[in-house]
């Protein structure tokens, strides 16, 4: 309950920023690319300014390939930085810091499926020049019948002008009638 708790006031926290700033949107603007592509490699010469609409389609991308038990272009979306986070999972579990996130991220799949249909449904997002976050409903499908429904809250923050993923918590939307084991 405590992290529930803790992680809606952040949001809160996050919206109330975006409302207050104003966003100036120069009227020449650098090349826009789709930015931290799997593996494309920027010219050390072009400026790149990853565009948030890419960022998100970049996410989408990486969770089909997640869900197939590729984890490689969802980590390469990750900040490196000791202050991500990550909270996944019915046991509520928490990893702070790039090692510990990778690790989750590489654990996540045990058995690849073979076939996976993923939908997803945006509740909210919003960017700043620095930060953004998206809210968003992640409905996965398998070839063998199982499914997965999850609400799933990411947060960003530009890294060299590219959109990294700070932050993701994803909770089942399914309730089962146990009770969070961080409540008291």
């Amino acid at each position: 309950m405590k992290r529930n708790i803790s992680v809606f006031i952040l949001l809160i926290l996050l919206a109330s920023s975006f409302k207050y700033r104003s966003m100036t949107r120069e009227s020449a603007l650098p090349v826009i690319t789709a930015g931290a592509g799997f593996d494309s490699r920027p010219s050390p010469k072009a400026v790149t300014v990853s565009s948030w609409d890419a960022a998100v389609a970049d996410l989408h991308k990486a969770n089909v390939e997640m869900a197939k038990g590729n984890p490689a272009m969802f980590k390469s979306l990750w900040s490196r930085q000791d202050d991500v986070t990550i909270f996944e999972g019915a046991e509520n579990v928490d990893s702070k810091g790039w090692k510990a996130v990778e690790a989750s991220l590489s654990n996540t799949v045990a058995t690849p499926p073979k076939d996976v249909t993923y939908t997803y449904e945006k509740v909210a997002s919003q960017e700043s020049a620095t930060q953004g976050f998206l809210i968003q409903k992640e409905h996965y499908r398998f070839a063998d019948g199982r499914k997965a429904d999850l609400h799933v809250t990411v947060l960003f923050r530009k890294e060299n002008n590219v959109w990294k993923i700070a932050h993701r918590q994803a909770d089942s939307m399914t309730t089962d009638g146990k009770s969070d084991k961080t409540s008291k």
